[in-house]
């Protein structure tokens, strides 16, 4: 690979170069291959709606796709407890995750003028209220993953899952910060207060992804670049039961080319940290993280297309693989060889508009214009489709819901991130993970771009 700076600022010259050549080869290859696969012409609209959206300029679009997706937490959410279900369907359990962005959801609604801030406080105190009553919904502050909508106990055989209850306490600790000194604020703190780290660790380097009374604690660990970031950081940082800032550095980071990637390639992976930590402009040993998610977008976009260029269904400027409804079920889609079958996830491309925001509008239009009759209606854009099999999700999920609406308010008006910034643990851990200015364009620093020299794999076909 590259040794020191110079070296790096000449790989990332040459994955544009290279980028710039696949795109080209790409346009080049459309009028040929649209004449001699005789395509289907472009389905008329059934859904006037979706027609009358891609009229809308960009701010008005992104405002009617945040409105829809609020409305999933809004109106999806049992009134009495306040919990959320993990999808639409009618029996789907309440996902712990989920609320989490449904808390996030609620400041973004009273901002928007789509709540007043009355509904919004009682609509958290009562969710809040319900997740602090019973200890049986948790074990050491844990939440199982998933709870029953109604009786608000643990849903079957649901684990105690590290990942899950770090998404919920980060939403709590949001919401919290924006209903400062209040009771809001007192329990999401009680919440965070209670979850031991120290416990998940099972005595080991890195934190373990579950626990249940049955079997005890996972065998997986969180033990390479992904999601987790988000969840070391609130670990980090805990005022109750702080793991060791050394963990940090016990994290695999693996590089392709010149950046960090997730093991799966899943676009959720790089979206959901960025959705609770404002990394623009700050690196650690290891990388700028912002710069990093905008070059995995970059790589799961140039992904898709050569990959669909070589389908009989092909549709230009489709991309977005990420963990979503698929036509054997939901599942992990993303850009390496073992997690593609031309399954794409709407909310993925939306969730990357901070870091590709001409690219990310360009296909949120294309898909609304191409299959806004199949892809779009109640609560905006479905899970997923596969247009090899001509397949579309009937199904909302509220991760997907979550990822569309908050990475679209950061993007326009940095809500998330301001009241994180006030947050004094979230800025404890992000200190212990010695976090620092960054004013490089590249995603890895010089110095572990040296470390990693010759370690890198290539492109995952």
């Amino acid at each position: 690979m590259c040794q020191g700076p110079a070296r790096g600022r000449f790989h990332s010259r040459l994955f544009y170069v290279q980028a710039i050549l696949v795109f080209i080869a790409i346009s080049l290859i459309i009028p040929t291959r649209s004449v001699l696969a005789n395509f289907a012409p472009v389905a008329s609209f059934r859904n006037h709606e979706a027609s009358k959206l891609v009229l809308l300029d960009d701010d008005e679009l992104l405002d009617f796709i945040s409105k829809r997706a609020f409305d999933y937490f809004w109106h999806e959410a049992n009134p009495h407890n306040g919990l959320i279900p993990y999808c639409n369907a009618a029996d789907s359990p309440c996902s712990v995750a989920v609320v989490g962005f449904g808390l996030t959801a609620i400041p973004v609604g009273i901002e928007r003028g789509w709540i007043s801030r009355e509904e919004g406080y009682q609509r958290a105190v009562t969710t809040l209220s319900t997740l602090r009553s019973d200890s049986s919904l948790r074990e050491n502050g844990f939440f199982y993953q998933l709870l029953d909508m109604d009786e608000c106990s643990r849903f079957k055989m649901s684990k105690a899952s590290s990942i899950d209850t770090t998404i919920l306490i980060a939403g709590a600790l949001f919401i919290g910060e924006f209903f400062s000194q209040t009771v809001i604020q007192d329990m999401a703190y009680d919440l965070y207060d209670a979850v031991n780290w120290q416990w998940m660790m099972n005595h080991g380097e890195t934190l373990t992804k579950s626990w249940t009374p049955e079997a005890g604690f996972s065998k997986e660990r969180w033990d390479s670049f992904d999601e987790s970031l988000l969840m070391y950081i609130l670990a980090m940082g805990s005022p109750t039961y702080p793991i060791p800032a050394s963990t940090w550095h016990k994290i695999r980071r693996p590089v392709r080319e010149n950046y960090i990637f997730a093991p799966e390639e899943s676009l959720a992976s790089y979206i959901l940290p960025h959705i609770w930590l404002d990394l623009r402009g700050k690196e650690d040993f290891y990388a700028n993280y912002w710069n990093n998610a905008e070059f995995a977008a970059r790589y799961n976009r140039i992904y898709s297309m050569l990959k669909q260029n070589k389908s009989k269904s092909y549709t230009k400027d489709i991309w977005g693989l990420s963990e979503c409804e698929g036509p054997k079920g939901y599942q992990v889609y993303g850009a390496s060889a073992s997690n593609y079958d031309g399954t794409f996830a709407p909310y993925a491309t939306i969730g990357c508009i901070p870091f590709s925001s001409s690219a990310s509008m360009q296909t949120i239009r294309g898909i609304l214009r191409d299959h806004g009759d199949s892809i779009w209606g109640k609560y905006g854009f479905f899970s997923g489709f596969n247009l090899d099999r001509s397949w579309w999700s009937a199904t909302y999920h509220g991760i997907g819901q979550g990822i569309c609406l908050l990475m679209i308010e950061n993007y326009r008006t940095g809500l998330i991130w301001k009241h994180i910034a006030h947050i004094p643990p979230i800025q404890r851990g992000l200190r212990y993970a010695e976090f620092r200015a960054s004013k490089i364009s590249e995603a890895l620093t010089p110095a572990y771009t040296a470390e990693v020299e010759g370690k890198h794999p290539l492109w995952d076909f």
